[in-house]
């Protein structure tokens, strides 16, 4: 079944009362929400695990760090920004933040836009959806608001785990440093959850959405890891999103939030290329 050029299911939505629409799309918001909330849940615990982990190791841990060459600390923290075996924040960045903590929020992101988008389209739900009747827009304005949740979710249980780490280790994290480091993972994870969503709604399939969207995040990671390690290419980083995530060093130094606010806006833009696609974008099922 094709949806494209539906007008009698569009007419449809039109004359729908306000509070119906509400309605509809409050119950489509709490559908996606609890589809993916398992997966959140058990994404968040792995986060307190490993924030447990990080806290609990640190003590025995910091005499055999401080023996460290200088120069490999050095070219660990220009790797991977505010990554330091000798200070209990760095070894916060470097074990957790820098690859978990966002691998985690990433993961939920993408898995929960791709399979909310092109994986009902491969379910070929769509047509039942849309015959609610549900406009195109609002399907995915609920969708991306479930993605968002789900994230959010995730870096909750994040900050939980830093801040039991934190008591456990007596690592001196401050109240801005774990909310700084939780408001950069969720930002980065929401907007490669964009990314997918884009892909899915752009290309119907699960697979190539979730594939590419991964590729892309390492790739970035990639590029947000070695050119600072040159200083002629270290300037070259700021095209990947992963700079805006790290390179404040967050879990330090707070909230950066002009970094913030470029993931955002990087996050709206392809929200609005996502909705054009899909607004015009013939769909199956």
């Amino acid at each position: 079944m094709t949806t494209h050029g539906n007008a009698p299911l569009r007419h449809r939505a039109e004359i729908l009362r306000p509070t119906d629409r509400l309605a509809t799309a409050r119950a489509l918001v709490g559908k996606a929400i609890v589809d993916r909330m398992a997966l959140s849940v058990v994404i968040g615990s792995l986060m307190v695990a490993m924030g447990l982990m990080v806290g609990a190791l640190w003590p025995p841990l910091k005499d055999a760090f401080a023996e460290i060459p200088t120069a490999l600390t050095d070219t660990l923290a220009r790797a991977f920004a505010g990554a330091d075996l000798t200070t209990p924040a760095g070894w916060v960045n470097a074990e957790l933040m820098s690859i978990v903590a966002p691998a985690g929020a990433i993961a939920i992101g993408v898995i929960s836009a791709v399979r909310a988008t092109a994986g009902e389209e491969q379910d070929k739900t769509l047509g039942i959806l849309f015959g609610a009747p549900v406009g195109r827009i609002p399907f995915l304005v609920a969708k991306i608001e479930a993605m968002i949740v789900h994230v959010l979710v995730v870096c909750a249980f994040l900050a939980g785990g830093l801040i039991v780490g934190n008591m456990i280790g007596d690592l001196n994290l401050t109240a801005a440093g774990i909310f700084g480091a939780a408001a950069h993972t969720a930002l980065l994870g929401i907007l490669f959850g964009m990314i997918g969503l884009a892909l899915g709604v752009g290309t119907g399939s699960r697979r190539v959405a979730t594939a590419v969207t991964s590729g892309l995040a390492a790739l970035g990671f990639a590029v947000s890891v070695f050119l600072p390690l040159s200083d002629t290419l270290a300037g070259g980083a700021k095209i990947s999103p992963w700079y805006y995530y790290t390179a404040s060093n967050p879990l330090v130094n707070g909230p950066d939030w002009t970094h913030l606010l470029v993931l955002a806006g990087a996050t709206l833009i392809v929200g609005v290329i996502a909705a054009a696609v899909f607004e015009r974008r013939d769909l199956r099922g």
